[in-house]
């Protein structure tokens, strides 16, 4: 069995991204497995498994190390464990953690779930070649199922203290879990930091002895849950989540009222607001109180006309875009907020939408590809334009998945080393033509697709954006005006660059 193992060993590593990776974790899932030499007399008669393993191996030490630590996964995904959907990973993840009492068997138990779903995941994106709408739908399908694992457990502990918090009409009180960002969009990343809002519907009091306000009842599930995600455990953390897109951020209560809500929208409501509710969608608790939340707000996010002032918010918005991306464009190698980048083809879109909405429903959704389909349909985009602005996303949304699957981290930016270049090319597809081939040819074509992609993007964005609303008249911009299509405000942009 060892000579046929380093057969395949022979044909299989020079096609790897990096085979001293691959051998160094083939090496430890071995040591870790119970049974290394029965586990090599198996690996020897099934060389399609010998095969996945390699490429794992050398794509994610992330990946590598779930393998490592449950060896037995291996069988798992090789049987053909299928994609589940949202409701499906909710009933499984329940039944990993009923029975468990204490938090910190909860929080492990949990971690556990998502590390085994991730590797599935990753499995079918890295293996079996899976679209990027599928990947980041089960991605966001994962993240959903323990938002609302960890808001059952938040709302079963704040009963056992206060009671069950009900409205005026002695009914109980509802709360929903509302996602932002690439969550809410259904577009999830491999490592992305998940954006929350809570809501829930009326004023009222608590039955138990231990009487608060619904308001504090609620606080006190937002913030458990928070934790219940969050917090650092042996496992890491399940997610990082970030509320500071809820009205007044970090300044504002953790939890409103809807009539609290809405009432900042009306009288306080911003213009980066509406564009960071497009993608505002129900993911926990009570979905019905989120879809009454989402028609309630509709009309601030999408308006029918433009008065002067908005034209003259779009003007600047265009000049503001451009301002950023001119120097973002010296960052080469980050594929989010780089020239052409995966912000820019966010930035027309959500515009896009926030333009044409009021007049027609139709382009309002959540998910960039589709709202892209739909305002191709609708004539806000021609087919070359759109069809380029998604050829781009999609290169440039698996670059970013690449590079997070490795280690599990929250990163946009390419390797410059040659090496690494060359790393990434080969897992993006990218492998040597022939074996005379420079090595750093891999390296040189996929960076040479890169430019011209983000290129093509930036042509367009000044199309739409430059062309579409020319102003000459050099007029200063208010540094009060907000920028439409950026997801926070400046202070937060610094942060999340941070």
């Amino acid at each position: 069995s060892i000579g046929v193992l380093l057969s395949q060993l022979e044909q299989g590593l020079p096609s790897c991204p990096d085979p001293g990776m691959a051998l160094t974790n083939l090496e430890r899932f071995l040591a870790a497995a119970p049974l290394p030499a029965a586990t090599l007399g198996l690996l020897a008669l099934d060389p399609r498994t010998f095969e996945v393993l390699l490429q794992l191996f050398s794509a994610s030490q992330y990946l590598s190390d779930q393998m490592i630590g449950e060896p037995e996964l291996i069988h798992w995904l090789r049987a053909g464990a299928g994609r589940r959907d949202r409701d499906h990973l909710i009933a499984g993840l329940q039944k990993e953690l009923s029975g468990r009492t204490d938090d910190e068997s909860w929080r492990l138990a949990l971690r556990k779930f998502r590390h085994r779903e991730m590797l599935l995941i990753g499995h079918n994106d890295i293996v079996l070649g899976q679209s990027l709408e599928v990947v980041t739908t089960d991605l966001s399908n994962l993240a959903e199922a323990c938002v609302e694992a960890a808001y059952q457990r938040a709302r079963a502990r704040a009963i056992e203290r206060f009671g069950e918090a009900l409205g005026p009409d002695g009914r109980p009180s509802r709360f929903v879990v509302l996602a932002m960002g690439k969550l809410g969009g259904q577009e999830l990343n491999y490592s992305s930091d998940i954006d929350l809002l809570f809501l829930y519907d009326r004023e009222g009091a608590t039955s138990g002895p231990r009487q608060t306000t619904n308001e504090e009842f609620h606080s006190k599930v937002g913030g458990e849950l928070v934790r219940l995600l969050a917090d650092h455990t042996a496992l890491g953390r399940a997610y990082r989540v970030d509320l500071r897109l809820r009205p007044d951020g970090d300044q504002g209560p953790l939890v409103r009222s809807l009539a609290a809500t809405l009432g900042h929208y009306e009288t306080k409501g911003r213009t980066w607001e509406r564009q960071a509710l497009i993608k505002c969608r129900p993911i926990a608790g009570d979905l019905g109180l989120g879809r009454q939340f989402l028609a309630a707000i509709t009309p601030f996010v999408y308006r029918r006309y433009l008065s002067a002032a908005e034209i003259g918010e779009i003007k600047a918005i265009k000049r503001k875009i451009e301002a950023r991306t001119l120097s973002a464009g010296t960052q080469e190698l980050e594929v989010k907020t780089g020239r052409g980048g995966i912000r820019d083809v966010e930035f027309v879109v959500q515009f896009l939408q926030l333009l044409h909405g009021g007049t027609y429903p139709q382009v309002r959704h959540h998910n960039t590809i589709e709202a892209l389909t739909r305002l191709e349909q609708l004539g806000c985009l021609t087919a070359e334009e759109r069809g380029i602005m998604e050829d781009t996303y999609r290169f440039l949304r698996r670059v970013e998945h690449r590079l997070q699957a490795m280690f599990d981290r929250q990163t946009h930016q390419m390797p410059a080393d040659p090496e690494g270049q060359r790393a990434l090319a080969i897992r993006m597809g990218y492998h040597p033509r022939t074996v005379w081939e420079d090595r750093a040819g891999p390296a040189q074509r996929f960076v040479a697709d890169y430019r011209a992609k983000t290129e093509f993007n930036r042509r367009i964005l000044n199309h739409l954006l430059h062309d579409a609303f020319r102003d000459d008249s050099g007029a200063p911009v208010d540094p009060v005006v907000d920028l439409v299509l950026d997801p926070v405000p400046d202070e937060l942009v610094q942060a999340e660059r941070a």
